[in-house]
């Protein structure tokens, strides 16, 4: 059964604070389109140079290829170290297919419960961002990661970054409305929330939003710290 996605309400550019995404002036030689934006040739170009969790981050390759391969991690799985990534449709059953993914996931690493439900209420949140910026027919692509404490999620959509700071403008403003519900939680986690441009050969926009810096410390839902007296 499939559910719907809801979608992004209108709010005035004075609701949120803007945070448009960082991009590189256009190439003077590239023409742009009525609309502000380059053409597909000239985009790559005018993507930030940096990147952050790009699904497709390039490794540099060994000048020996060891054959037979190198056997798997057959360690235990640790709940405080492990990463996993997920490629999914844009469409209306994806966050919850995505929330299940985790929690098996979770499961098996045996997480403490206490991060639990703020983990797959994050996963769903940001499943549902990601399709909302991502038409049918595309695939999302979602990290569920843990590392130094801190449980992290992440997520890539389709959209382009608008090259054109009106455009631009306009677009952070609904990205940061339909992340209203994950910003709020992380924060009240002790956690932090944004979103840049994905590095080539990525496109789109990367999103990432991460809670409990390990549970001695962290923020609960209230604001108030685990484990103080």
């Amino acid at each position: 059964m499939s559910e719907s996605l809801p979608t992004v309400p209108a709010k005035s550019s004075t609701a949120l604070p803007v945070d448009p995404l960082p991009v590189r002036p256009a190439p003077p030689t590239a023409a742009c389109r009525p609309n502000g934006e380059l053409p597909l040739a000239a985009r790559w170009s005018a993507l930030p140079a940096y990147a952050f969790g790009s699904p497709y981050a390039l490794q540099i390759a060994s000048r020996i290829t060891q054959c037979p391969p190198p056997p798997p991690d057959l360690r235990e799985p640790s709940p405080s170290h492990f990463v996993y990534g997920l490629t999914l449709p844009s469409a209306g059953a994806t966050p919850l297919i995505a929330s299940e993914t985790a929690d098996a996931v979770l499961d098996v690493h045996e997480v403490e419960d206490e991060l639990v439900g703020p983990a797959l209420e994050l996963v769903h949140e940001l499943a549902v961002h990601a399709c909302r910026f991502t038409g049918a027919g595309e695939m999302i692509h979602l990290v569920l990661r843990r590392f130094d404490g801190v449980l992290q999620v992440v997520a890539h959509d389709t959209h382009t970054p608008h090259l054109n700071s009106r455009l631009a403008r306009q677009c952070a403003e609904r990205r940061r409305v339909s992340l209203t519900g994950a910003r709020e939680l992380a924060e009240g986690w002790g956690g932090e929330c944004g979103f840049a441009a994905a590095h080539p050969p990525a496109t789109g926009v990367c999103t990432w939003v991460s809670i409990g810096a390990g549970l001695t410390g962290a923020s609960g839902p209230g604001g108030v710290q685990e484990g103080a007296a």
